[in-house]
């Protein structure tokens, strides 16, 4: 579509407000998003920039096309193959017209520059959302590889989701709140499994703010996918996670178990922290695990 043509869109004087949600890999952005479509009570389209597939709850999906998919509230969710300026053109073909865009940043991405794309046609920046792990935080922040990624995140932002308060204690939990406190200007809001009032995630009426289209970073991560056509050997696969070399920072995916084949399992593996829970009913055609890397043919040194 081009600009003349959303140029004489009747809604044009209705803006489609724009919320960025950013963080580091594995800090709950997905899990944020889901909450936001399971809560609100406005047409919500989401673009998902990242690594893996669109993650979109089972539960809220109506029906899928390529890269789009329509949920049952009446939102769309449509994923970034063919470019960002595709995927804003099909939100803005689409009827009824959503009143708000959400975008989920890569996890490696810093979410304010995203928020450039807020300034196209037909669009209004409402605000940038940083969602950071309570537990990782601070370790990652000071890591020589991924460093400068989170500081930048956490720099330039309306709002920091302090996800996943319920795996650290007290005492931690009031430490790193003041530490926080000292790398962001933006208010703090804890939460666990992003679950947010969305009073306070939406209207940050952040309209005013200016970003750059360029996201530079000196860290450079690569991705691949593992599929499994046979469902496999679940001691076999907790040894393989265990033994992935350092440089792996994120994994996900969802794998066919041979002592419960007929169960998703939901794969999560953030650093050194591995989780494996039990999703819906098989239907699946393969198992298929996104895995993520600093990437020693980049930028990116390699571990030592």
């Amino acid at each position: 579509m081009t600009d003349h043509a959303w140029a004489g869109d009747p809604m044009i004087h209705t803006p489609i407000r724009v919320t960025v949600i950013g963080g580091y890999l594995g800090a709950g952005k997905t899990t944020l998003v889901n909450h936001v479509l399971r809560s609100a009570d406005e047409r919500i389209a989401v673009i998902v920039n990242d690594f893996g597939d669109v993650n979109i709850d089972a539960e809220l999906i109506e029906s899928t096309d390529g890269g789009t998919i329509s949920l049952t509230n009446g939102c769309i969710c449509c994923s970034v193959v063919d470019g960002f300026t595709v995927a804003l053109d099909t939100i803005r073909a689409s009827s009824p017209r959503p009143e708000r865009l959400v975008i989920e940043a890569s996890g490696v991405a810093i979410p304010a520059q995203v928020a450039a794309y807020a300034f196209g046609p037909g669009l209004e920046l409402d605000g940038v959302v940083t969602v950071v792990d309570a537990e990782t935080i601070r370790r990652n922040a000071r890591s020589e590889y991924v460093g400068d990624v989170i500081a930048q995140q956490n720099t330039a932002t309306d709002l920091v989701v302090l996800n996943k308060v319920d795996l650290v204690d007290h005492g931690a939990m009031a430490s790193l709140m003041a530490w926080l406190t000292e790398v962001t200007d933006a208010p703090l809001i804890p939460a666990r499994d992003g679950r947010v009032d969305l009073s306070v995630l939406l209207g940050l009426d952040a309209a005013d703010r200016t970003s750059a289209t360029t996201m530079p970073t000196a860290t450079s991560f690569a991705s691949w996918t593992e599929r499994w056509l046979e469902p496999i050997d679940r001691t076999s696969f907790e040894q393989q996670i265990a033994a992935l070399p350092d440089a792996v920072v994120r994994a996900k995916g969802v794998v066919r178990f041979t002592d419960d084949p007929l169960t998703e399992s939901i794969v999560q593996v953030v650093g050194r922290r591995v989780s494996i829970t039990a999703g819906g009913r098989w239907t699946r055609e393969r198992s298929e695990l996104v895995v993520i890397s600093l990437d020693p043919d980049g930028d990116a040194k390699t571990p030592g």
